[in-house]
C-alpha cells in the first residue's frame, strides 16, 4: 500500500493525516465580515482520530484535500448524515471564517 490514494474528486488522501494542511480560515472582525469562499467538492473523515477533511478545487484548478478546524466536526457530521439519507450537498461553494474564536462554514 502506498503513502496515499487519490479520491474520486482527484485529491491525494494521505495515510498520515498530518500530511494534510489545515485549511487557512480568516478571522472575521464581526458577523457582517465576509470569509473565504472555496469550491468544496466533497468532505469526510480521515484516520483513527476521525479528522474532518474537505476536498476543494483551488482557483488554479488543482484539487486538494485539507484538514478542517476541529470545531467544524459537527458541521461535517451533519452533512455526512444528510448524504447517508440521499442528500448530497456537494459540490458547492462554502464560506469559511472564524468569529469569536470559533470556525464556521456556510454553504452558499
Amino acid at each position: 500500500m502506498g503513502d496515499f490514494l487519490v479520491n474520486k474528486a482527484g485529491a491525494k488522501i494521505f495515510n498520515d493525516t498530518n500530511k494534510h494542511e489545515i485549511l487557512k480560515v480568516p478571522v472575521l472582525l464581526n458577523e457582517k465580515s465576509k470569509g473565504v469562499i472555496h469550491q468544496v467538492l466533497c468532505l469526510g473523515y480521515l484516520g483513527g482520530q476521525r479528522e474532518p477533511i474537505i476536498t476543494i478545487k483551488e482557483s488554479s484548478g488543482e484539487v486538494v484535500a485539507y484538514r478542517l478546524p476541529h470545531n467544524l466536526y459537527g458541521w461535517v457530521a451533519n452533512l455526512m448524515g444528510l448524504k447517508l439519507e440521499g442528500v448530497d450537498m456537494f459540490p458547492a461553494k462554502v464560506e469559511f471564517g472564524i468569529l469569536k474564536d470559533k470556525a464556521s462554514a456556510k454553504i452558499l
